[in-house]
């Protein structure tokens, strides 16, 4: 038959010839159950893999789902591998059966059923071999789709291993979150017995409050029957206050009359003040702008012998003589006693104390805070008491201090007494000596650094003061400013030892005070000024044998001594011209001796006899 037909010799060896109708329908029957088996195969394994998949995305699964999930893959896998080696057993059977390697082609079961049909038309009664088929196209090997198939299986593996290690991954999230929901439970449980134990402090704080509670109300009660006793006093109280008030406004009504009163009493005492001054100041010129005192110092406890005759006239006015008695040896051996009278504005005796001479000089003080000008000076030989009477002892005590330290606390009084008139008081003073003409400063700490220092009067004609240029300046404002300050002068004053006196003054010593009081109602201000004056003692050349220094020094005493005579004469006479440019001590003293000026010299005098003559020419001195 191969021979005889030449489209079946071209056929491969190897292929099966399907020549009988028989052996189509066997082969039909054998390729369709064979394509049946292996798309039931495949859609079980993707069946299988897509409802993993499904299961895969389902967030809510169990554990339980995904062992499955594993499973059913499995044995795809393994139903995979059992068609593949089915089929792989049928081929070899059939092979084996015809003896040679057949190589399947799919069969078109539609194709042959027509090619069937039609050979059964058109032959009748007998057997008719239908023509060899056209070559088909060659389709794939069972081993290439196997492999296609291993590969696709491959990869869902792959992919489920993946999905197993994502679930791994989910499975221990799960069992940490597990144990997290343990340790909230755990601390839940812990968070319920606190509360508990705080349910139960609450219902004891609950217990204390209602305990409070019962104690409140029993207070109220009480506290309700006090309220209405507080409720009586209150209106009895509300009464008094009434009436309070009602007296309050009569008060109110007298001290608005009263502070009326006090501003007309204020502006009337302004006026008497005024008038006071303008009378005080009357008083003064009435008594004399210069006015000498003589006082004869006490005897101290050494001076017991040779005493000079003293007598104090008991006259009408009283207190204004003083008289000496001398005897005097003439030619002819006889001694005759000679009295001589000398009358001054006050005299003091040897038994008058430091505080009866400053109530005479505190008019003085008076006048400089009225706002005048004013100068004590003491005058006197050596040892007649003039520096213990301007400054005191050394230890003064309140009964001894002297004229300037009395002087300062009198002006400190009298501000402070016109403080209830509304003045306000400034007060510096500076404390100086004039040695030789030349004027040094006592106040400096360090004298050796004076050296070349020279100082200048400067005086201000409109405020009538004067002071000293490169002086030291310090502010009174209270009694320790002065005491240290009469220290530092008395230590850096220049004293010598003559043969009248063992600590004698070789300088005159000036204490310069200048005032400034000002009135913020009635605009008024005062300025004035008062120089206490310690003079150097006044000796004659002979009597103290002075030589050298001394001597030069003797001499500038007497001469500004001379000078400052002179120039109390002339304001005495009213001359026209008085020059107080003769000597360092006027020129310092022009604004305080002359004009409205209130001056005090206060006289001293020794008590002794063997000072009768320096005594005698004191006296003639303070007569001018």
């Amino acid at each position: 038959m191969s021979s005889s037909n030449p489209r079946l010799s071209k056929l491969p060896v190897h292929i099966n010839v399907l020549n009988s109708p028989r052996k189509i329908r066997s082969a039909t029957t054998s390729s369709a159950k064979k394509l049946a088996s292996i798309s039931t195969s495949g859609n079980k394994i993707f069946s299988s893999a897509n409802n993993t998949s499904l299961k895969r995305k389902n967030e809510d699964s169990s554990k339980a789902s995904s062992v499955k999930k594993t499973t059913s893959t499995i044995s795809g896998n393994k139903t995979f591998s059992s068609t593949s080696t089915s089929l792989k057993r049928k081929n070899n059977d059939s092979s084996k059966e015809n003896g040679r390697s057949i190589r399947t082609v799919p069969f078109d079961s539609d194709h042959s059923t027509r090619v069937t049909l039609k050979k059964s038309t058109t032959t009748r009664g007998r057997i008719q071999y239908p023509p060899p088929p056209a070559p088909l196209p060659k389709p794939p090997s069972q081993i290439e789709l196997l492999r296609d198939e291993n590969s696709k299986l491959k990869k869902q593996f792959e992919e489920l291993h993946k999905e197993k290690t994502e679930i791994s991954t989910e499975s221990t999230q799960l069992q940490n979150e597990i144990q997290e929901e343990d340790c909230a439970k755990k601390e839940y449980i812990a968070d319920i017995d606190r509360m508990k134990k705080r349910v139960a402090n609450e219902e004891a704080h609950v217990k204390e409050i209602e305990d409070s509670i019962a104690d409140l109300q029993q207070n109220r009660v009480v506290m309700v029957k006090n309220n209405s006793k507080l409720t009586s006093e209150m209106r009895a109280y509300r009464n008094e206050l009434e009436k309070a008030n009602e007296s309050i406004a009569e008060q109110n009504e007298k001290i608005t009359n009263n502070t009326n009163q006090i501003q007309e009493f204020t502006s009337k005492l302004q006026e008497y003040e005024r008038l006071r001054r303008k009378l005080h100041n009357d008083v003064q010129d009435l008594k004399g702008n210069i006015r000498v005192f003589c006082r004869v110092r006490p005897l101290l406890e050494s001076e017991k012998q040779n005493i000079a005759n003293f007598k104090f006239p008991k006259e009408i006015p009283f207190n204004r003589k003083i008289s000496l008695v001398s005897t005097k040896t003439n030619y002819l051996g006889e001694k005759k006693e000679t009295l001589k009278e000398y009358q001054f504005d006050q005299v003091f005796d040897t038994l008058a104390t430091q505080k009866d001479i400053f109530s005479e000089v505190a008019h003085i003080v008076q006048s400089v805070v009225d706002g005048y000008n004013g100068c004590i000076f003491a005058y006197g030989q050596t040892g007649a008491g003039k520096t213990y009477t301007m400054t005191g002892p050394a230890n003064a005590t309140p009964e001894t201090e002297g004229m300037i330290p009395r002087a300062v606390r009198l002006i400190y009084e009298l501000i402070q007494d016109l403080k209830t008139q509304c003045w306000k008081f400034t007060l510096e003073g500076q404390f100086i000596e004039i040695y030789n003409d030349n004027i040094r400063d006592l106040l400096v700490t360090d004298p050796s650094n004076t050296n070349g220092v020279k100082h200048k009067t400067i005086h201000d004609e409109r405020t009538g003061t004067t002071r000293i240029s490169k002086a030291t300046t310090v502010d009174l404002d209270c009694s320790n400013t002065l005491n240290q300050a009469l220290k530092t002068a008395a230590h850096n004053r220049a004293v010598a030892a003559t043969k009248c006196n063992a600590q004698s003054s070789r300088s005159h010593s000036v204490f310069m005070i200048r005032l400034k009081g000002t009135n913020e109602n009635s605009n008024e201000t005062r300025i004035g000024s008062l120089n206490l004056i310690d003079l150097a003692g006044s000796e004659r050349l002979s009597k103290s044998e002075s030589k050298g220094d001394q001597l030069q020094e003797a001499k500038h005493i007497n001469s500004s001594l001379s000078h400052l005579k002179t120039v109390i004469q002339g304001i005495k006479k009213d001359s026209c011209h008085v020059n107080f440019r003769d000597s360092t001590l006027t020129w310092m003293l022009k604004n305080s001796l002359g004009g409205n000026a209130k001056v005090l010299m206060l006289v001293n005098l020794s008590p002794l006899e063997s000072s009768l003559s320096e005594t005698e020419s004191s006296l003639e001195f303070a007569r001018m």
